[in-house]
């Protein structure tokens, strides 16, 4: 039996017995998604990512995400995948505690795509400092047959024994619950009007998080927020919680 003629790599050039690349050219193309991460470790040796995150952090000290977590991770809104105007754009970066950021990443490397498709429903972002009155107001204006999609509620569903005080192992599952009915919004439903409740206190955390959403911001006073967190016995990070939203929410408007 005649033997197959010999052709070559088209990577290197060399001669092979098997066509398509040789075994030495085909190692690297798959390790290639291993190491891209690698290629991208310089921008946390960067000297200027230190300076940036301190100052992310010294703008936002709880989770972005909104599960009232102490902020431990500097986050990329975008992923920046080695471009550097987004790695150091601080647009572009956002605080977040471990378990909220781990829950992002594996949505972005486990899904195409990083966007949230365009939504047929009615979309109402109700935002404001904790204990501005978001449920009360969904509550008023909401219609029978309508979404409402809120951190405190899916934390219940989940198994939180406390209408606000949750705990911290539930965060990823109560983000990804978050995520999977917004992204839900985007395919075909018969949903009209979908609220969804979150503090979100600057504008580009309300785009992420509700892109096109018609906006209801409840800038509540610091001070009568803090009166009803008191008087409703709300856990004592709350207080801490009121002041770094309308700290953050003042900065976002300079």
């Amino acid at each position: 039996m005649p033997s197959r003629p010999r052709t070559r790599c088209p990577s290197c050039n060399r001669l092979k017995d098997r066509p398509g690349r040789c075994s030495a050219c085909r190692r690297p193309a798959q390790a290639g998604a291993r190491d891209t991460a690698a290629l991208w470790r310089w921008v946390y040796d960067d000297e200027r990512w230190p300076l940036l995150r301190d100052w992310v952090f010294s703008e936002e000290p709880l989770c972005a995400a909104g599960c009232g977590a102490p902020a431990t991770v500097v986050d990329h809104i975008r992923p920046h995948r080695g471009d550097e105007a987004l790695a150091f754009d601080r647009d572009n970066l956002q605080a977040m505690c471990k378990s909220c950021h781990d829950a992002k990443t594996a949505r972005e490397t486990g899904f195409a795509g990083s966007g949230r498709p365009p939504t047929a429903a009615e979309v109402v972002l109700v935002c404001g400092p904790p204990c501005s009155g978001k449920s009360t107001y969904v509550d008023q204006h909401r219609a029978p047959g309508d979404l409402v999609v809120d951190w405190d509620t899916l934390a219940q569903a989940l198994g939180s024994p406390h209408p606000w005080d949750h705990p911290r192992p539930l965060t990823p599952f109560v983000a990804e619950a978050r995520d999977a009915v917004l992204a839900r919004l985007g395919r075909r439903h018969d949903v009209a009007r979908a609220w969804v409740i979150a503090t979100a206190p600057r504008a580009q955390d309300r785009r992420r998080l509700a892109p096109g959403a018609h906006l209801v911001l409840l800038a509540v006073p610091e001070p009568e927020c803090a009166a009803r967190a008191r008087r409703a016995g709300r856990p004592a990070w709350t207080l801490e919680a009121i002041e770094t939203w309308w700290r953050t929410y003042r900065a976002d408007q300079l």
